[in-house]
């Protein structure tokens, strides 16, 4: 191989690279723009990419994850946040 060749090889492998990370960052921001529009962070993943960019990202569900959103109601009608005792 001359200078030419290893060139083009080494040209062809960035853009390759750089199409890959390009592809990514596309499929993280239509997952992330996804879950803000359903508001879905506090469930399961709706889709596969979401999914994968939670994985990516490191964001998981903590906490109660079927929990409604807002205060509760206890059997006293106190109202609270949940897993917090009401504040008097």
């Amino acid at each position: 191989m001359n200078g030419i060749d290893v060139l083009v090889a080494i040209s062809l492998l960035i853009a390759f690279i750089g199409g890959v990370v390009m592809g990514i960052v596309v499929i993280v921001s239509i997952a992330s723009k996804r879950e803000d529009r359903l508001g879905s962070l506090t469930g399961t993943a709706p889709g596969p990419s979401c999914e994968g960019t939670r994985w990516l990202t490191g964001v998981g569900v903590r906490g109660y994850p079927s929990a409604p959103a807002g205060p509760s109601h206890d059997e006293g009608g106190n109202e609270g946040v949940l897993g917090q005792e009401p504040h008097w």
